[in-house]
């Protein structure tokens, strides 16, 4: 027995002495030093007043506050630090109270204690490197000592303070390897401030952190709602606008944009500027005015007239139709915008929609003023509109009778003057001559058009605003309804009575061109046609998305940063889409030719997409048509034989279609953008050709200087065009088209101004 219980008792003692050789190891002596009087080396003062008494309680203490010295001041004060730099002292003489075997400082002296030893130190340095709105990129040096230490590092990122009013966020947590010294902390908030924290971990534990406050980049905010117009006057329009919720950054202003329906252009938010800029440039779309979020009017007029900031609210133009787009602006360690979509259906609660004619004419001011008058000439008034309605049922029916057999005769007339239609525009230029040539034109030819067409009712279509002007008329939108079904039409409006022989000639070969190109998937067809006295409109299928629209939108570094560096891609826009889309475009054109027609005006802004994949070619024929404020100026898709003596053929169409499967590939750049418009021709006829881009294969490229090829005959057709890009999409080897983003990347500028008349 005695044996045993020396035994336990070596034990004992061996465990004691561990234990207190731990615990001195713990509290290793620094050394006795000057009171720390301007609290720059011992930042953590504690409150706890059995601390300053005792050097384990405020060793204790120092270590989980994740301090590396505890220092005992008078016997009396515990402090913790990170730093040791001021001097040494020789005035530690006090034996702490509750341990008199250490040493708690003396009369302004510090007894400095190691509080941290075998816990790695913070690390050297945190650095925030860049942000996007969901991801924090850090990178940290590692602690000074114990490297050969390091397991791992924790990285946790606490949320400080967000703009969001709807969110709520939670504290995150990463691991990474002892090698890693970099990090991207994903899913984080747009627009917060966070705590970063980096620590080491060694096999005694968790070390000592370093944090930092960092903000994320702003995000986009939410998608405003449509402005609803509540009353519309000749040069005014008053909308209700709804506030717009914030959730990735501060809403810090709100945009009145303006948009002029006449052109068929969508919005591009990186070229929207004042009144006067906007119209100097010739853009259909315009800041009218912006509004701090404090001074947001959810009620506003446009066209008022009145200067907000730096943005004048012109007076809108009397017969123009509008649409108005609200925007909303977020700034804060950069600025985000976003903006509302924009439609007729913004029109259905408006008071007034159709507005010909709001202004009062001064002689109905001067008779509200006058009452008077207006009894004494109501007598008057009511005899001459007796008179004037009886005028006017008379001419009706003489016109009816005489529309009649006007018919037969225009058909007999267009049957003998019939010719080759040949037109310019005001620029010199080929206007879509869109024909199919044939025989001369059977005196009932419009009759027998007639047939192969729907007649809509008169009920059945409704015209619901202005775009431009076509070569026989007025273009307009409408809204066709077929047995409760709407669709939106582009509407050409032909006056028979304006039209002379040869026009009305050219007019029916190109209805009846359309006709027999019938439904195509990739091109725009007719609808149907509605006769009203001496009225015809003609109906085509509408739609307002055009390849040009979402060649430029695609461009993922100006509109998507986020997308592009997350997937280092300067393009949302896959290629197989590219190809695609252009496969498309080649076969409506081979449709086309293969009737013998020619476009004359093929670029991809005459191209609309149809659920955002489906091309669909238009701008030909009763469907080509312009705004006086915006032309088309296409020279610069042009062939040399059509800038030379104006001639268009099919082959001159393959020579634009190039031109457009290089619009496709540089996403929506503008041709010879470093060329003045005016020298465009005379270089193109001396040998200029399009340069081939870093991120054009050389078969893609060649394709395109085979449609550009001086000779007509050397050029291929659209057929032969279409089974190349096939081929070319079927290749899963060679990239003909790569879209990746590479150090010195840059776009083919997109110049909207040198694509219209100046």
């Amino acid at each position: 027995m005695g044996g045993i219980q020396r035994e336990w008792l070596v034990l004992v003692k061996v465990v004691v002495c561990l234990s207190l050789g731990i615990l001195a190891q713990d509290m290793r002596p620094v050394g006795c030093y000057k009171e720390d009087t301007e609290g720059q080396d011992f930042t953590y003062h504690s409150k706890n007043i059995s601390s300053g008494t005792s050097v384990t309680a405020c060793v204790d203490e120092c270590k989980s506050a994740y301090k590396s010295y505890a220092a005992l001041l008078n016997g009396t004060h515990c402090l913790c630090g990170d730093i040791l730099s001021i001097s040494g002292s020789d005035g530690c003489d006090l034996h702490c109270s509750a341990e008199s075997s250490y040493l708690c400082g003396g009369e302004g002296a510090m007894s400095v204690y190691e509080a941290g030893h075998g816990i790695l130190n913070r690390p050297s340095s945190l650095t925030q490197v860049d942000s996007d709105p969901y991801t924090l990129h850090i990178t940290w040096e590692a602690p000074a000592k114990g490297l050969s230490e390091i397991l791992k590092y924790f990285v946790t990122v606490e949320p400080l303070f967000s703009y969001s009013e709807r969110d709520s966020f939670v504290t995150r947590n990463w691991t990474y390897s002892a090698h890693t010294h970099s990090a991207s902390l994903r899913k984080v908030h747009p627009g917060t401030k966070y705590r970063v924290e980096v620590r080491a971990a060694s096999p005694q534990g968790k070390g000592y952190p370093i944090s930092r406050e960092m903000w994320t980049k702003v995000g986009k905010p939410e998608t405003p709602a449509i402005p609803q117009v509540i009353s519309r006057t000749a040069n005014t329009m008053t909308v209700q606008l709804e506030p717009v919720i914030a959730t990735n950054g501060p809403i810090t202003a709100y945009q009145i944009v303006v948009k002029d329906e006449t052109l068929s252009a969508e919005l591009q938010p990186d070229l929207l500027d004042d009144f006067s800029t906007a119209n100097s440039k010739n853009l259909p779309f315009y800041i009218a005015a912006q509004l701090p979020k404090e001074n947001f009017e959810t009620i506003f007029e446009v066209g008022n007239g009145k200067h907000y900031g730096r943005y004048y609210n012109a007076p809108l133009r009397e017969g123009v139709d509008y649409h108005v787009i609200l925007g909303v602006v977020s700034t804060l360690n950069e600025t985000k915008t976003a903006y509302s979509t924009h439609g007729h259906e913004q029109h259905q609660n408006s008071v007034i929609h159709d507005f010909s004619g709001l202004k009062k004419s001064p002689a109905v001011i001067q008779l509200e003023e006058n009452k008077k008058v207006i009894m004494g000439l109501s007598i008057a008034i009511g005899i001459f509109g007796l008179l004037l309605i009886a005028s006017i049922v008379v001419y009706i029916a003489m016109r009816i009778i005489v529309n009649k057999n006007r018919r037969s005769l225009e058909n007999q007339e267009l049957a003998i003057h019939a010719q080759q239609p040949h037109q310019d525009l005001d620029n010199g230029y080929s206007v879509a001559a869109h024909y199919v040539e044939e025989e001369p034109l059977p005196a009932d030819h419009y009759r027998q058009l007639k047939e192969k067409v729907w007649i809509i009712p008169h009920q059945g279509l409704n015209v619901v605003g202005d775009i431009g002007t076509g070569k026989f008329g007025d273009v307009r939108k409408g809204v066709v309804i077929n047995k409760g079904n709407q669709r939106n039409v582009l509407v050409q409006r032909i006056e028979d009575d304006s039209l002379g022989g040869n026009r009305k000639t050219l007019m029916l070969r190109e209805f009846d061109a359309h006709v027999r190109i019938g439904t195509h998937p990739h091109v725009v067809s007719l609808v149907g046609l509605m006769e009203e006295f001496s009225v015809i409109s003609v109906a085509f299928e509408y739609e307002t998305s055009t390849l040009k629209t979402q060649l430029v939108e695609s461009r993922a570094v100006q509109h998507y940063p986020v997308y592009a560096e997350k997937n280092r891609r300067f393009s949302t826009l896959l290629e197989t889409q590219a190809i695609e889309l252009l496969v498309g475009i080649a076969q409506g054109m081979a449709h086309l030719a293969a009737l013998g027609a020619t476009h004359s005006q093929l670029c991809a802004r005459n191209v609309v997409v149809v659920d955002g994949t489906r091309p669909k070619i238009t701008g030909f024929g009763l469907i080509h048509y312009h705004n006086d404020l915006y032309v088309p100026d296409y020279r610069r898709w042009h062939a040399v034989e059509t800038l030379h003596s104006k001639v268009s053929t099919p082959k001159s169409d393959m020579w634009s279609f190039g031109c457009l499967m290089w619009e496709v590939s540089t996403l929506g750049g503008t041709p010879y953008s470093d060329v003045r418009t005016e020298e465009v021709g005379g270089r193109v006829m001396r040998g200029l050709r399009l340069p081939q881009p870093q991120y054009v294969g050389d078969e893609l490229y060649q394709l395109m200087l085979n449609c550009w090829q001086h000779d007509l005959d050397e050029r291929p057709s659209f057929p032969e065009v279409e089974a190349s890009l096939r081929q070319l999409a079927e290749d899963d080897i060679t990239p003909h088209l790569l879209f990746s983003l590479y150090p010195s990347f840059q776009y083919e500028p997109y110049s909207p101004h040198l694509e219209f008349m100046d």
